[in-house]
C-alpha cells in the first residue's frame, strides 16, 4: 500500500505538505497541490479510512441503508445523496439491510453518519445500540422512525390524491397492485388507497406480487393471468412505477390498451415512465428536495450531537398523464 511519506519521498517534499494536499488545505498553493494529487495517483494512492478516523475523529465517509437494490427509486436516491457527500469530500457506502440482518447494521467500516430510506425499525434498532451516541443517522422516506432526524414524504396524502383523480374520474374497480400484505398506519400507499376506497363505499382489491430483482419482469406475467382468473380492473395503482411498467407491458401482451381499457397511475416518479407509447400518470417523489434536506440535517447533527431532532414532511405531486386520461374524460364501459 501506497503511503503520504512514499509520496513525500519521491517528490521531495514534507509529508505534513503532502498530508495537507490530500486533505485540500486551501492554504497549499495551486501547483503544490495539483503535483502532490497527480503523484498519488500515479502511485496508487489510497487514503486509510481507519488511520484518518483516529487521526481527526472523522472518517469521511457516510452510510446509506436500503430496504433492497431492485427499486429504481432507491437507485434515484443513492445517485442524488452520493452527489451531495461527494461534493462535501466525503464517501457514501450503500448497503441493502433488513432486520434479519441485524449485525449487518453494526458495521466496524468507521462512518461520520447514516441516512436510513423507509426502514424504520433498523433505524430503531441502530439507535439502541452504543454506535448510537457517536454515529447520528436520519430516516429518510415515505416511512420514517419518530424516534430520529427525519425527513418524510407524505405519499398518504399524496395516495388520496390519486385516489381522488381516479375516483372523481368515475372508476369504480380500483386495484392496488402491492406486495404488502397486511393493512398499517405506516404503509402510506396502501392505507391511503384504502382509506379512500372505504370512503367512496368501494371495495379493495388488490394484485399482490412477490418482490424481486425481476419486478417488472415478474409483474408483467402476473398481471396477464391475474386478469385471466378475475377479470380486468377499470384501474391499477401500482406501488411503484416498476410494478406500473411491468404491468403497462403484461396488459399490451394481452391487446388490452392503456388507458382505454385499463388506466394505470405508477409510484415514484422515475423517468423511465415517460418513453412508452403511452407516459404513465405517477405520484412523484421529492427526491432532490429530501436528499438536500436530509444532508442538512446530518451536517447539523454531526455539528450539535445534543440539538432537539429535526422533522420535516414533504408532500409529493401527482403528475397526470396519457395513462389515466381517456378522450372524453369518462370511464370507457366495455365487457371485462
Amino acid at each position: 500500500m501506497v503511503t503520504q511519506a512514499q509520496i513525500a519521498k519521491k517528490l521531495g517534499v514534507s509529508r505534513q505538505l503532502v498530508t495537507f494536499a490530500l486533505s485540500g488545505y486551501p492554504q497549499i498553493s495551486k501547483e503544490s497541490s495539483e503535483r502532490i494529487l497527480a503523484a498519488a495517483r500515479e502511485m496508487g494512492y489510497k487514503p486509510n479510512p481507519y488511520a484518518r478516523a483516529l487521526r481527526k475523529g472523522r472518517s469521511g465517509i457516510i452510510g446509506l441503508w436500503i430496504p433492497d437494490q431492485i427499486s429504481t427509486h432507491y437507485t434515484h436516491v443513492a445517485r442524488e445523496l452520493n452527489r451531495l457527500v461527494k461534493a462535501a469530500r466525503h464517501e457514501l457506502i450503500v448497503s441493502e439491510v433488513s432486520i434479519a440482518e441485524e449485525q449487518q447494521m453494526l458495521s466496524h467500516v468507521p462512518m461520520d453518519g447514516i441516512f436510513v430510506v423507509d426502514a424504520p425499525e433498523q433505524a430503531e434498532i441502530y439507535q439502541k445500540s452504543s454506535a448510537a451516541a457517536k454515529v447520528p443517522i436520519v430516516s429518510i422516506g415515505a416511512d420514517c422512525s419518530d424516534k430520529t432526524d427525519a425527513v418524510q414524504v407524505d405519499l398518504f396524502a399524496g395516495v388520496l390524491e390519486v385516489m381522488d383523480h381516479l375516483i372523481n374520474s368515475g372508476f369504480r374497480r380500483i386495484a392496488h397492485a402491492t406486495f404488502f400484505r397486511e393493512d398499517s398506519q405506516h404503509l402510506g400507499r396502501r392505507a391511503g388507497y384504502v382509506k379512500a376506497m372505504n370512503k367512496a363505499k368501494l371495495k379493495p382489491e388488490f394484485i399482490y406480487y412477490p418482490l424481486t430483482d425481476q419486478q417488472r419482469t415478474i409483474t408483467r406475467q402476473l398481471i396477464q393471468d391475474y386478469i385471466r382468473s378475475n377479470g380486468r380492473p377499470d384501474a391499477i395503482f401500482c406501488h411503484s412505477d416498476d410494478v406500473a411498467m411491468g404491468i403497462y407491458r403484461g396488459l399490451c401482451d394481452i391487446k388490452l390498451r392503456v388507458p382505454e381499457d385499463v388506466v394505470l397511475v405508477g409510484c415514484d416518479g422515475i423517468q423511465d415512465t415517460e418513453y412508452l407509447e403511452c407516459q404513465i400518470t405517477t405520484l412523484v417523489q421529492p427526491v432532490a428536495a429530501m436528499c438536500e434536506t436530509a444532508w442538512q440535517f446530518l451536517m447539523q447533527r454531526m455539528k450539535h450531537p445534543p440539538a432537539k431532532l429535526q422533522k420535516v414532511k414533504l408532500k409529493p405531486k401527482l403528475v397526470v398523464r396519457d395513462s389515466s386520461v381517456r378522450g372524453n374524460g369518462l370511464p370507457e364501459v366495455r365487457p371485462a
